[in-house]
């Protein structure tokens, strides 16, 4: 009897870790399916803390998706415990190597959180490290007693399961890629009024002015009126009041004199376009045309129109007006930031009155029709 009672402790053990690798390799997959850009540029922040050298953006778009794939990919295969031993393995040897990554960077702490959530779940680079341990032992159990895995279906199901979850994910990333991400946890979402959001970012303080007369207080507010001459000023008093600091309170532009054009974004009334390009040396100019026929569009309805850059260099400008005939002028913003705004290089916001209506990507910016549509609709 306390033969089968450890089997069966064992048994519901190693499937509860199986349930939880599976979740955690299909979340991370799908998160990075989501959002392949956003796993280019953690990879990019790897690269340059841990090497001299720089890769190619293609390159680094290509091993987003294959991580995306692989990751979404075995979770499946250990959820309906297809090829048991090898998948266990698989899983094993990967978390191995993810333990030890995730040591160093806890220990050297070259980037400021590991990414294998995306925007979704951040997390510090210890809680990184724990969680990898967890899962390590997780996948030890699982691989050590891979037989003792259940099986609900049959080998056809599994198979028809697999082949649709992989054409599904593959079709999921590809679009994500062309059209942007389908969810989008970041703090520039479509609908976000970045007026409230900035400002919501910002600390602020209730603010009491204490006056005293024949050894009594009195108290008001920034907008009392003050009182008679008979009142003596003690002092302002400034509480702080607590707010959700928001990452939108980054959000700063300059033009080329340096002068903070923020707020002339963000308070204009009626409709404005920003043209994102964090890097102009390393633009698709493929959709140039498009970019020229939008600046036209607004240069027609009157619509402001700024392209944010973080390119100072004169001559990325140069190289960026004589391949494409840019005519407008460029403001500047940290690349980081302009690159969280969009995933497009370049990519297009559509802002009415400060909140965010539309984003598109290099793969599918819009022409004057797209824009004339969207307007309809918004109105």
């Amino acid at each position: 009897m306390e033969s089968k009672t450890k089997s069966l402790l064992l048994t519901i053990a190693v499937n509860v870790c199986r349930l939880l690798l599976a979740a955690t390799f299909i979340f991370s997959g799908f998160v990075k399916a989501n959002d392949p850009l956003g796993t280019v540029y953690k990879l990019e922040d790897y690269v340059h803390a841990m090497a001299w050298f720089t890769l190619p953006d293609t390159f680094l778009l290509g091993c987003a998706v294959i991580l995306a794939l692989f990751e979404f990919t075995l979770g499946v295969y250990l959820l309906f415990g297809m090829k048991r031993k090898t998948t266990s393995g698989i899983a094993l040897a990967f978390m191995v190597v993810m333990t030890l990554l995730t040591v160093y960077i806890a220990i050297a702490n070259p980037v400021e959180d590991c990414g294998c959530f995306g925007d979704v779940l951040i997390l510090s680079n210890g809680a990184t490290l724990a969680k990898n341990i967890v899962l390590l032992g997780a996948a030890v159990l699982v691989s050590r007693y891979y037989r003792l895995q259940k099986d609900f279906l049959g080998p056809t199901a599994k198979w028809l399961i697999a082949l649709l979850s992989l054409c599904l994910i593959v079709g999921y990333t590809i679009y994500c890629i062309i059209c942007l991400p389908v969810l989008d946890f970041r703090p520039y979402k479509v609908g976000t009024n970045m007026r409230e959001a900035v400002t919501s970012g910002q600390q602020k303080f209730d603010v009491k002015i204490v006056y005293e007369k024949d050894g009594q207080t009195m108290e008001l507010g920034a907008e009392d009126e003050d009182p008679d001459s008979t009142w003596t000023y003690v002092e302002t008093r400034r509480t702080p009041i607590e707010t959700q600091h928001l990452a939108t309170a980054d959000f700063y532009v300059a033009d080329a004199d340096g002068e903070d054009v923020t707020e002339d974004i963000l308070l204009a009334d009626g409709y404005m376009l920003l043209l994102i390009i964090p890097d102009l040396m390393h633009a698709d100019e493929g959709c140039v045309d498009k970019v020229n026929e939008v600046y036209d569009y607004a240069q027609e309805k009157g619509w402001g129109f700024y392209c944010l850059t973080s390119s100072e260099d004169q001559r990325a400008q140069t190289y960026w007006n004589e391949h494409t005939g840019a005519e407008y002028p460029y403001h500047f913003a940290e690349e980081r930031m302009l690159k969280t705004v969009v995933r497009g290089h370049p990519g297009l916001v559509l802002l009415q009155d400060g909140v965010i209506v539309k984003k598109w990507g290099n793969y599918n910016l819009p022409d004057g029709e797209d824009l004339d549509e969207e307007t309809e609709q918004t109105n």
